[in-house]
C-alpha cells in the first residue's frame, strides 16, 4: 500500500510539474508574440512615415528614415548601391521633375520580425506619378526592406526593388 501511495504521489508530483512548465512556456510564447506585435507596429509607423514623406516630396525627411552607415541596396536595374550617398544622389535628381503623386497603394505587406532589433518587410506597390512636364507616370512592382532598430529608432539598412 504504501508503495501505490508514493507512485501517486511521484505521478502528481509529476503532472504538477509539467502543468507548471506548460503554463510558463505558454507565458513565454504570449511574451514572444507581445513583442513581435509591439515590433510590427514600430515597423509599420516607420514604414507610413517614409511613405508620407516621399508622397509629400519631403526629401530630408524621408531620408531621415535611412541608415548613413549602414545602408545598402538591390536596385530594380540589377544594380546596387553600398551607400546611402548613391541612392540619395538618385533621388535627389528625379525629385525635380515630379509635381505630385496622384497615387501611392502599398498592399500584400508582411512584417516578419528577426529579433528585437531587424525586421523585414516585403510588399507590393503601385503608383502614379504626375511629372511637371504634364505626363503621368506609372510603376508597379514590390519591394523588400530590411529595418534595424538603431538609437530607438527603426531605420531602413537595405531596400531590394522589382518591377512588374
Amino acid at each position: 500500500m504504501t508503495i501505490n501511495t508514493r507512485n501517486r504521489q511521484r505521478a502528481l508530483t509529476l503532472v504538477i510539474l509539467l502543468l507548471v512548465f506548460n503554463g510558463c512556456a505558454h507565458n513565454k510564447v504570449k511574451q514572444i508574440e507581445n513583442i513581435d506585435a509591439k515590433i510590427k507596429s514600430e515597423v509599420t509607423q516607420s514604414f507610413n512615415g517614409l511613405v508620407e514623406a516621399a508622397k509629400s516630396l519631403n526629401v530630408e525627411r524621408y531620408l531621415q528614415f535611412f541608415d548613413k552607415d549602414k545602408f545598402t541596396s538591390l536596385n530594380e536595374n540589377g544594380s546596387v548601391y553600398h551607400s546611402l550617398h548613391d541612392f540619395e544622389k538618385q533621388y535627389r535628381e528625379q525629385i525635380p521633375y515630379i509635381e505630385k503623386y496622384k497615387s501611392l497603394k502599398f498592399y500584400n505587406m508582411k512584417i516578419k520580425v528577426i529579433n528585437s532589433s531587424t525586421a523585414i518587410l516585403v510588399n507590393e506597390f503601385n503608383a502614379v506619378v504626375l511629372l511637371k512636364s504634364g505626363e503621368t507616370v506609372s510603376a508597379s512592382g514590390a519591394g523588400t526592406q530590411v529595418w534595424s532598430k538603431i538609437s530607438d529608432r527603426w531605420k531602413l539598412v537595405n531596400v531590394s526593388s522589382s518591377s512588374n
